[in-house]
């Protein structure tokens, strides 16, 4: 690299106010080399100001949030579907249990959409049944967000199904 190219970049690099060559200066050039034009004596190169920093993932500008529910759809005797929405693409979890401080169980899949449907199979008839929803790895954010616990009750054995 020719050394006057090489103190540029240094300069450059380290902030210095001002650029003098004591590089020797060859009056031919080869053709692979490219020549950059130096300052004159006593001007100053100006260094440009960094770009502004962009918001990191995972901020509250652009995280996961859930934006309407859980809410339990259908409910039948030993099945329930619990849906919610979420403002970008993101995962779908419903941890679910029939003890409120222990919701031992969990339905879902690894990637959703915008809106996120469980379906809950083998459950106890006439029974309570808590639940939260979970959306995580909200696309492009890495983030996560829960709801708070909430509430069905399946219906008694054989009775006909209600929807929400």
């Amino acid at each position: 690299m020719n050394p006057a190219v090489s103190a540029f970049a240094m300069a450059i690099i380290f902030g210095s106010s001002s650029f003098v060559s004591n590089a020797p200066q060859s009056s031919a050039s080869s053709p692979n080399q490219t020549t950059m034009p130096l300052p004159a004596q006593g001007q100053s190169i100006q260094q440009l100001p960094a770009p502004a920093p962009v918001a990191p993932i995972g901020t509250s500008s652009n995280a996961v949030q859930i934006t309407n529910g859980p809410v339990g759809e259908i409910v039948t005797d030993t099945t329930a579907q619990v849906a919610w929405s979420t403002n970008v693409n993101a995962g779908t979890t419903l941890r679910y249990g029939t003890d409120p401080s222990h919701l031992d169980q969990a339905a879902g899949m690894p990637w959703g959409g915008l809106t996120h449907r469980v379906m809950l199979k083998n459950l106890t008839p006439n029974t309570t049944y808590y639940f939260k929803a979970e959306s995580a790895q909200g696309q492009g954010t890495g983030t996560f967000a829960e709801t708070g616990q909430s509430s069905f009750q399946t219906k008694p054995a054989g009775q006909q199904e209600s929807r929400r």
